[in-house]
């Protein structure tokens, strides 16, 4: 990665419409100067969870523009980081001869739970991908 360029970050979870698209929220919101951030889903819903745009929106982050995403429109090629919360690791996802890093986030599915449940995922979600971002500034930033 070099420091003159975005980090391209790559979300994955199953329906790219709870958990990714959180994460990809809180990561333009958070790290817009820093990542260049896509979201995608192995079996894509073709719609971002209401559930997910409330509780995004209870923090003052619009998700209500991104849509549910395949993998195959996502420029696998250029990714630096790809991050699973799918049951399948990010390193199975990536095309063959992946360069970047796959990271895996053991982060519950909440479609269909409670309320309090999609609130507990995505506070989790957020504090990995301010984790994420910290890593990446201290990357970024000579000694």
């Amino acid at each position: 990665m070099s420091n003159d360029r975005k980090t391209r970050i790559l979300f994955i979870c199953i329906g790219n419409m709870c958990r990714s698209p959180m994460a990809e929220g809180f990561a333009c919101h958070l790290g817009g100067d820093l990542v260049e951030v896509y979201s995608a889903g192995t079996r894509p819903t073709g719609v971002v969870s209401e559930d997910s745009i409330y509780m995004m929106d209870e923090l003052d982050i619009d998700i209500s523009h991104q849509r549910s995403n395949s993998l195959r429109s996502v420029p696998l090629e250029e990714i630096d980081i790809a991050i699973s919360m799918a049951p399948d690791t990010a390193a199975s996802l990536m095309p063959p001869g992946f360069k970047g890093r796959a990271i895996d986030w053991a982060v519950d599915d909440p479609i269909a739970s409670s309320l309090n449940t999609f609130r507990r995922v995505r506070d989790e979600i957020e504090a990995h991908v301010r984790a994420l971002l910290d890593e990446i500034r201290s990357e970024k930033t000579p000694s």
